[in-house]
């Protein structure tokens, strides 16, 4: 597949995948949605019939990746991040539920049932889960399956400040995309609204953010980004996807490469792991170190110098002159009627 789908949650109360068999034992069933004229009939109903059942499909083996060291807990130049995959299989209604006679039909007529694949890792003795879609209801419908309970309302270690995605525009524009010796950003596009949300995204004919005078309008007013879409190379992996302020990620795979040599790993599982093991945090701790100096010197800057490329570029696109600003300024604001 050409985009790889992803949102991160974390588990509460589980420091290891050994302690997963509680959640992978558990079946979720969802009454059939009706009104209040359809209660008599669906009382009727077996429970076969009346509710839809969540389940797991397949449970993977336990496996490794080793990525690099954020250096945080210990200055080994690897981690070790255990993982396991799955499958959930969801039930949902289709269009149409009922006969010519107002009777729901019988369940097979009426269900249809989708397969979501989910990848559990285990880092800092802490288990994080990747559900992997796009699609909102069975992300909720697998979430029941894993039980609500069970997951965070909260996830610090995947949260992004708004200020980070600046900070990334800043350090693309102003420093070639060099974010230390061995990571660079080879593009990057910024965003506003929702992950899923394509109405509010910044484009243009050159994809360079740099280029698009909206940004740069946006940014020099005092805008936060929400999200961005970002091409990162290092010495493991080419990747190109969006991420937003919850580290809901959007991968294009096709632009996407593992240079690691001599790995076997299927290369989505590969992308998705490096990004949430590595890449993110990595991210993280690197806008951390600079964010004192980039939020009371160097954005201030950043944010003038953009201001003024915004302002030339209206001049120049509208044929601006000079008199043009003397005019403007020299007309006597409108008189307010008393009322």
């Amino acid at each position: 597949m050409s985009k790889i789908y992803s949102n991160i949650f974390l588990l509460n109360n589980i420091n290891s995948l050994s302690s997963l068999d509680e959640i992978f034992s558990r079946q979720h069933k969802e009454l059939l949605y009706h009104v209040k004229k359809d209660v008599n009939q669906v009382a009727r109903m077996l429970d076969s019939e009346k509710y839809f059942i969540h389940s797991w499909e397949e449970i993977g083996e336990v496996e490794e990746i080793k990525v690099p060291n954020i250096g945080i807990n210990d200055d080994s130049d690897e981690e070790i991040i255990l993982f396991q995959s799955a499958i959930a299989n969801v039930e949902y209604t289709k269009r149409k539920r009922k006969d010519d006679y107002g009777n729901f039909l019988p369940k097979v007529e009426r269900v249809n049932d989708s397969d979501v694949e989910l990848l559990f890792f285990e880092k800092d003795k802490k288990v994080y889960v990747l559900i992997l879609t796009s699609n909102d209801y069975n992300m909720r419908r697998v979430k029941s399956l894993i039980g609500e309970q069970s997951i965070s309302f909260t996830n610090l270690e995947y949260s992004l400040e708004p200020d980070i995605f600046n900070w990334l525009f800043y350090v693309y524009t102003e420093r070639d995309g060099k974010l230390n010796e061995d990571t660079k950003l080879e593009n990057i596009s910024g965003f506003v609204g929702n992950v899923t949300d394509d109405a509010n995204v910044f484009t243009g004919a050159s994809y360079q953010t740099t280029e698009l005078i909206v940004t740069k309008a946006f940014i020099s007013n005092g805008g936060e980004l929400k999200k961005i879409t970002l091409r990162v190379r290092d010495t493991d992996v080419d990747i190109t996807c969006m991420v937003n302020e919850n580290s809901s990620v959007v991968i294009s795979s096709n632009l996407s490469s593992k240079l690691r040599i001599m790995d076997n790993m299927d290369k989505s599982t590969f992308l998705l792991l490096y990004l949430y093991g590595y890449l993110i945090l990595r991210l993280k701790q690197l806008y951390s170190n600079e964010s004192d100096k980039f939020i009371n010197e160097d954005n201030p800057n950043f944010s003038k110098k953009i201001g003024i490329d915004v302002i030339k570029s209206i001049v120049e696109k509208n044929n601006i002159m000079l008199k043009d600003f003397e005019s403007f300024l020299s007309e006597e604001p409108p008189k307010q009627e008393l009322s």
